[in-house]
């Protein structure tokens, strides 16, 4: 009992914990740069979730979701500069848009059993959104990018300074962590974690591995989508180099970092790794392999992710301070 107790806080308490500690960073000091990076944090929040659904929980490694960003920002950046649609609208429409990529890409992944296989064709795929964007010049003017994306609004206030979009992005964040958690504590959650622990005992229980592994595809891309509208919007401007193979390495060590198949734990990743590059740039020149180095002690000694660290170290703490009390009440009795 004692034990289910602690993994309901982990799961449903302990996001909200954070998101509100993140909150209050406002409070403390309103630099516009550490907004900026706060900002970036949420948007990789929103990626590393969508990460952690199709390879924490369903157990499929998904290195295509850099495509699915830049679907979901150009889709976003097409409607309001060309149609002049606003961004209310353009945001669920960038993220159908996106989930109808991520089925392209789960039914043909079907045809494979994960592996080095399912990363040939997600890695593939964000190489063709890649050379898309380059190429298709009359739709994405190419390597130029498309400027000018405008601001949101609520009412007649545009979202335009940075303290509002760190509001903005993290009022999304909540609301998508919300949506995640009901969704991994549901029955489909479940199957993707029965899937992940082995795919022939889940289809012996009725579990169907094909529709699950298209939808874990389309649920990860769909926010991988929203994340990128966000992004195109708060940026202003986009062009291909922003969305190279790299943000899809960089999705998946947030989960690693963070900690895998844990909604909190990519909240954790998200903000660490926009947090973590700035904390090195003192290094100068060394910064990069500190970076790298700082990622490998992460993987190597931090298996669990940074979250169950620290969720560790609190029940020790706990454990150190409450232990004499208890001895002394088994004397007493």
């Amino acid at each position: 009992m004692k034990a289910r107790h602690h993994e309901n806080f982990i799961t449903h308490v302990l996001p909200f914990i954070l998101i509100g500690v993140i909150a209050l960073v406002p409070l403390l000091t309103r630099d516009p740069y550490l907004m900026h990076i706060l900002v970036l944090g949420g948007i990789y929040v929103i990626l590393a979730i969508g990460m952690n659904i199709i390879t924490g929980y369903c157990g499929q490694i998904n290195l295509g979701m850099a495509g699915f960003f830049a679907v979901g920002a150009y889709t976003s950046a097409l409607l309001t500069t060309r149609l002049s649609l606003s961004f209310w609208l353009a945001l669920p429409i960038s993220a159908l848009v996106a989930g109808v990529a991520g089925v392209l890409v789960g039914v043909p992944a079907l045809k494979v059993r994960g592996g080095v296989y399912l990363v040939l064709i997600t890695t593939s795929f964000a190489g063709i959104v890649q050379v898309i964007l380059n190429q298709w010049v009359s739709l994405t003017k190419g390597p130029m990018g498309i400027v000018g994306i405008p601001a949101p609004a609520i009412g007649n206030v545009l979202i335009y300074e940075r303290i509002h979009w760190f509001y903005l992005t993290y009022a999304i964040v909540a609301v998508i962590v919300f949506l995640a958690i009901r969704l991994v504590g549901s029955r489909i959650g479940r199957s993707f974690v029965a899937l992940r622990e082995s795919e022939t005992s889940a289809q012996s229980i009725g579990i169907s591995p094909a529709f699950y592994k298209v939808l874990a595809f389309v649920c990860s891309a769909v926010l991988a989508g929203i994340a990128g509208s966000i992004y195109a919007h708060y940026m202003t401007t986009i062009s291909p180099d922003a969305f190279g193979f790299n943000l899809s390495v960089l999705a998946l060590i947030m989960i690693v970092v963070g900690g895998i198949g844990s909604i909190p734990g990519s909240i954790v990743g998200g903000v660490a790794l926009a947090l973590f590059p700035e904390w090195l740039r003192a290094l100068g020149p060394y910064q990069s392999v500190a970076y790298a180095a700082g990622i490998i002690l992460a993987v190597v000694f931090l298996p669990k992710g940074l979250l169950m660290m620290g969720v560790d170290a609190v029940q020790l703490i706990r454990k150190w301070f409450l232990a004499p009390d208890e001895t002394s009440e088994k004397e007493v009795s």
